[in-house]
């Protein structure tokens, strides 16, 4: 007996233990063969994994694996490691990764034709025994400062603010969210799209803002607008250091990652994982834009060093993307949740509220595992042992969550960045 991911049973498998929901009812008894109709009521029910006799997943992925060309599934192993060099390979959510990516990239490599000796060019470099000295001279910046210098860092189209003047109005109502998005025809045109792609999954079509308000409730669609209301306004900056549209599919592999993570808890209001996923990497975005030199220093530092992008920031700017985002989101008077997942999505520690954290980052880890876009970073992130023991999830619900990711995130994407 093994277990087994949802998305390798099959009719005819035979369970080897109960199987139950998140509160621990049981939804299908041991020694059930399974059917079509059993596996319809797992995926209904959000299971993600099961217990199956005389099957193992990882023999499953052996067996994939056989049929790929040995020593390009080797140099795929390689190239893996050498991204994860900043991880513990003995954690279990960091084994499970890399086995789920080892069959994904090598059976990628293979379609696209690469070799192996061709993948071991592309493989990032071991970081140096030892620290090279910094080139240039630090800037010992701090967000404060930078916040009261640049008066533009802050600036939002209108519609934004009278949305986070609706949440902060406890007088409000669903009428008043749908006066404000319908009078913005751009903002309300992207907010229908994306709620009536298959990114929520609604049964009929939904025609108007109003009823839109109806079906998903107030917070969830003022957060989702205000969310479309940032990425539509920053989509035009150029960039000479990285490609806005990779930046973007990175920040909405995240939320619709974070997203997926939270319901697995039954948190409420998942929509603010969403857009807390989109604006994780703003304060990057904000020193792409505003500090453009010191930027192209710290992405010098991190290739040279091969040190992860988000330590060269701290050295040479003297804040992190975390700090400048959380800081941002204060001045835009968001959700303190919000402000705090932004802050704390590379840092569970310093979080006010573990779990959520825990939700950000692993999201954020599992887009740059399937390599969904990117923000400049070329290692994966460090994920602690701690974000585990508090995200408290089947470890399944990991290639699960980003095959969902990888699945959404193309449809999502053009909604976004589009014209409408």
């Amino acid at each position: 007996m093994g277990i087994v991911s949802i998305a390798a049973l099959r009719p005819g498998m035979e369970l080897a233990s109960d199987i139950l929901d998140s509160n621990g009812r049981k939804i299908i008894s041991e020694g059930t063969i399974m059917s079509d109709k059993h596996l319809r009521i797992l995926k209904i029910w959000g299971v993600t994994e099961a217990d199956v006799k005389g099957v193992d997943q990882e023999e499953e992925n052996q067996k994939d694996l056989s049929q790929i060309d040995p020593q390009l599934v080797e140099a795929t192993r390689e190239y893996l490691l050498a991204r994860f060099v900043y991880d513990d390979v003995t954690l279990r959510p960091v084994k499970e990764m890399l086995s789920f990516l080892l069959l994904r990239k090598a059976r990628e490599l293979e379609s696209r034709g690469y070799t192996a000796e061709e993948v071991k060019i592309i493989k990032p470099p071991p970081p140096p025994g030892e620290l090279i000295p910094l080139p240039v001279k630090p800037l010992n910046l701090t967000v404060a400062e930078l916040m009261r210098d640049d008066v533009k860092l802050g600036s939002l189209p209108m519609v934004f603010h009278k949305l986070v003047d609706v949440v902060n109005d406890s007088r409000s109502s669903a009428t008043d969210v749908a006066e404000i998005i319908s009078n913005d025809m751009d903002l309300a045109a992207r907010v229908l799209k994306v709620v009536n792609s298959p990114f929520y999954g609604l049964s009929v079509p939904i025609d108007s803002v109003s009823r839109a308000v109806a079906i998903l409730g107030s917070n969830q669609l003022v957060s989702l607008a205000m969310g479309i209301s940032v990425v539509t306004h920053f989509r035009g900056i150029s960039s000479q250091h990285i490609s806005m549209e990779g930046f973007w599919k990175h920040s909405i592999a995240v939320g619709i990652g974070a997203r997926l993570l939270g319901s697995y808890h039954k948190t409420p209001n998942t929509e603010r994982f969403f857009v807390a996923g989109l604006l994780h990497d703003v304060g990057r975005l904000m020193m792409y834009k505003h500090l453009p030199g010191p930027m192209h220093d710290a992405l010098d530092r991190a290739d040279q060093s091969c040190c992860l992008l988000l330590d060269a920031e701290k050295e040479i700017l003297g804040f992190s993307h975390p700090e400048l985002g959380a800081a941002l989101l204060k001045e835009w008077r968001l959700p303190v949740s919000l402000e705090r997942n932004v802050a704390g999505h590379h840092d569970i520690d310093k979080a006010a509220n573990q779990q959520e954290a825990a939700i950000m980052l692993t999201a954020d880890w599992l887009a740059h595992g399937m390599e969904l876009g990117t923000s400049g970073e070329r290692y994966m992130p460090r994920y602690p042992a701690a974000a585990w023991d508090v995200l408290d999830i089947p470890l399944s619900c990991l290639s699960e969550t980003a095959k969902q990711m990888q699945y959404q995130v193309e449809q999502v994407l053009r909604f976004f960045l589009s014209d409408v």
